[in-house]
């Protein structure tokens, strides 16, 4: 009867030990941000967390993604929708929400106008 409950209680601790994968879920973002994002829990299949950017050969915006995948399908599409040609570029990890926001970086020509902008300041006083 000893060993039964030692099984039992080891058995118990198993199941409360795994925890499922965390990730960030984003449906749908534009621009960089995402109109909702939250947190959840991934299937058991689901093993890695991934941000994904789609750009369009066409002056068209990127969208980005967010959520769980499994291993095997953490990889870059290619592909033609209405003869315009898209790239997706998927960055997988797996840790707890590591798929999170990235820093907002600045263009290079944005940066170099607010430089400008910057020194121009400077001699106009």
């Amino acid at each position: 009867m000893n060993k039964v409950l030692w099984s039992c209680a080891a058995l118990l601790a198993l199941f409360v030990a795994v925890e499922s994968l965390s990730c960030y879920t984003c449906s749908l973002g534009i621009l960089g941000s995402c109109l909702r994002e939250a947190p959840v829990n991934c299937t058991t299949s689901q093993n890695r967390c991934f941000a994904a950017v789609a750009k369009f050969s066409a002056d068209l915006l990127d969208i980005h993604e967010r959520g769980c995948i499994e291993d095997t399908a953490c990889k870059n599409d290619t592909g033609l929708i209405l003869n315009v040609r898209y790239n997706i570029t998927r960055t997988c990890c797996s840790t707890n929400l590591c798929n999170g926001a990235a820093s907002t970086q600045l263009p290079l020509t944005a940066a170099l106008f607010a430089a400008l902008v910057a020194v121009w300041s400077q001699w106009a006083l």
